[in-house]
């Protein structure tokens, strides 16, 4: 076990910590206010005349940067004329004078109030919101983590000290006990790298699938939105909301992270127990050592077909990202920029990406039971040798 680190480094942990949770906070707020906006269909659009301005920033609640709220006599394209307040960043004293393009969306069934802004490209419709909960998540993330870094400074933990909870434990999991340094030393098994590969493969939803709605909604916003790049929305094989990607994106991202560990440590566990660990639960009479050949037997026996069935979902993978890749081309004009043609493969590439990731870590049981009970022995005869070694001399 590592000693504990000193006061000082505590202390210096923690005021970081706290630092950068600040920091993102100001990023939540900036991000939020310059992805801020109601969605490309609007009920009514308009000119607006800024009357008054006041001044935020260069820090403030609306993030980084000097902004400006304003007041505005609104001329409505049906004629009704009326006074509006716009949020920080959609207007600004250099505006006065000057008729501004603004919209007001009333955002039903969004679960939001009226919403009115300067009347620019919708770009950013589908983004605020999963921007907004990926920074919200990392907040909380360095929230709970500066919290923690500053009980630590209050009450440091014993390099002796007993975990809690331990003491609790009944016989069974004390018996297999694993120190850190012996999960280090055992190779990573393929089922540990593909559930953190998996997790990097959520995180790349969270980031593509908000990012792909970017090049739909590049136009101004109207009454009948039409979008300038369609064949982005034909040329997808799904289409989740945004919001709903990256929230599933996320929580998945941290189960898969937090289970690799849990998967390592348990290889440990049979490389430094071997038999008595694997058929611990078992059930015959046999010795352990016999209940576990007869199992690794017939996992033996059908060697074939679970490579097979290993193998048969990574080829599929492939496949549909194949006919998503045929879908894009077809869809996208020759023409379209980089960013259509981006957002035109991100079924193709998040699916191409999957199906590697299944492949490269194909690893049936009984392979990845065989190489740990091989490591197991070996680690046994270097053991045995080594006390034979000491005792002749």
């Amino acid at each position: 076990m590592s000693a504990p680190a000193s006061l000082g480094g505590r202390i210096a942990r923690a005021v970081v910590l706290w630092l950068v949770l600040v920091l993102t906070l100001l990023l939540t707020a900036t991000v939020a206010r310059v992805t801020y906006g109601g969605g490309p269909e609007v009920e009514r659009v308009g000119t607006a005349s800024v009357r008054s301005c006041t001044e935020h920033g260069p820090v403030s609640l609306s993030g980084i940067g000097t902004v400006y709220t304003c007041t505005a006599q609104v001329r409505w394209s049906d004629g009704d004329t009326e006074t509006r307040e716009f949020p920080a960043g959609q207007l600004g004293p250099a505006d006065m004078g000057t008729p501004v393009p603004v919209y007001l969306d009333i955002g039903e069934g969004r679960g939001e109030g009226p919403v009115v802004g300067r009347n620019g490209s919708a770009r950013f419709a589908e983004l605020e919101l999963p921007a907004v909960l990926l920074f919200g998540f990392l907040a909380l993330a360095l929230g709970i983590g500066a919290l923690y870094a500053t009980y630590r400074v209050l009450r440091p933990e014993r390099g002796d000290a007993t975990r809690p909870g331990t003491r609790s434990k009944d016989r069974g999991d004390k018996d297999w006990k694993v120190s850190r340094t012996e999960v280090e030393a055992v190779p990573a098994p393929r089922i540990a790298r593909r559930l953190r590969l998996l997790g990097v493969w959520c995180l790349l939803v969270v980031v593509l699938a908000p990012l792909s709605t970017v090049p739909r909604f590049d136009a101004e916003r109207a009454e009948r939105f039409t979008s300038p790049w369609p064949q982005v929305e034909r040329a997808l094989l799904v289409d989740p909301p945004p919001a709903a990607a990256v929230i599933l994106g996320l929580v998945l991202a941290v189960l898969l992270f937090a289970l690799a560990p849990v998967v390592r440590q348990d290889a440990a566990k049979v490389v430094k127990y071997g038999p008595a660990y694997v058929g611990r639960n078992l059930q015959g009479r046999e010795p352990v050592e016999q209940r576990v050949a007869e199992r690794m037997q017939a996992m033996a026996a059908n060697r074939s077909t679970s490579r097979v069935l290993a193998v048969v979902p990574g080829l599929v993978l492939l496949g549909l990202a194949g006919w998503a890749t045929m879908r894009a081309i077809e869809a996208a004009p020759e023409a379209a920029p980089l960013p259509v043609w981006l957002a035109c493969l991100r079924d193709a590439v998040l699916l191409a990406c999957l199906g590697v990731i299944v492949l490269s870590t194909t690893e049936s049981r009984y392979q990845r039971l065989s190489r740990l009970l091989e490591l197991h022995r070996d680690s046994n005869s270097t053991q045995a040798g080594t006390a034979a070694g000491r005792s002749a001399s």
